[in-house]
């Protein structure tokens, strides 16, 4: 039977609970066997990361030690540069060729796919898996650019019935967790308790991580 990967990438400066909370549920609900969370090296849009790809990935094995079918995947961090989806999609169809993919993201993330590098690429590489949060609707210009209504399955049988391609839609995932506002919360040494797991937390604590000088990657 063809392997069904799931692929949750990000900063994860630090990994918190909503990240956790949105691979098991993805991993869960979309009947996955596997689900790579993949740091990125650098990112496209965003400002580089305040702790280092050592401790990023430190953090996200610990997050997750206790999933048996969530890893981590250092694929971004190995290649270097730019950290670019496409590339790491075309990456992992090489490595493993007979798997079928499913980038999963959020519905903000996925109105803005217009923007990414080589992003038709995509549609030919993965499915896309959409946590949509209820108070957001994705635009009518990205329903558009990405023939969203053609390509939107209702449920995994439909999903899983082509190698590529298709949207499915995870409605009313509503996790309202940012980075920013853990790394807010831990600067401004409030409890953590809800936003990171234990192992998580006394791993910053013990190395001092978001309160001292900025690390760069």
């Amino acid at each position: 039977m063809t392997a069904r990967i799931g692929i949750l990438g990000g900063m994860f400066d630090p990994v918190h609970n909503g990240h956790m909370q949105a691979a098991r549920t993805a991993l869960q609900l979309l009947e996955f066997d596997l689900l790579r969370l993949v740091p990125c090296h650098v990112p496209n849009h965003r400002n580089l990361t305040l702790c280092s790809a050592v401790q990023r990935v430190a953090m996200l094995e610990l997050a997750c030690e206790r999933d048996e079918k969530i890893v981590v995947d250092e694929i971004e961090i190995r290649r270097g540069g730019i950290s670019y989806a496409v590339d790491t999609l075309k990456q992992f169809k090489q490595e493993y060729p007979e798997a079928n993919f499913f980038f999963v993201l959020g519905s903000d993330s996925f109105d803005s796919l217009p923007q990414w590098h080589k992003w038709q690429d995509l549609f030919e590489l993965c499915h896309f898996a959409i946590l949509n949060r209820a108070s957001f609707d994705i635009s009518e210009s990205t329903r558009i650019a990405t023939a969203f209504d053609l390509r939107k399955v209702k449920s995994n049988k439909e999903l899983f019935a082509a190698p590529s391609g298709k949207i499915i839609v995870v409605e009313d995932f509503d996790y309202p967790l940012s980075s920013s506002q853990v790394r807010a919360r831990l600067g401004a040494n409030e409890s953590m308790d809800g936003f990171l797991d234990e192992s998580v937390a006394r791993y910053i604590r013990s190395n001092n991580l978001y309160h001292s000088e900025v690390v760069r990657n």
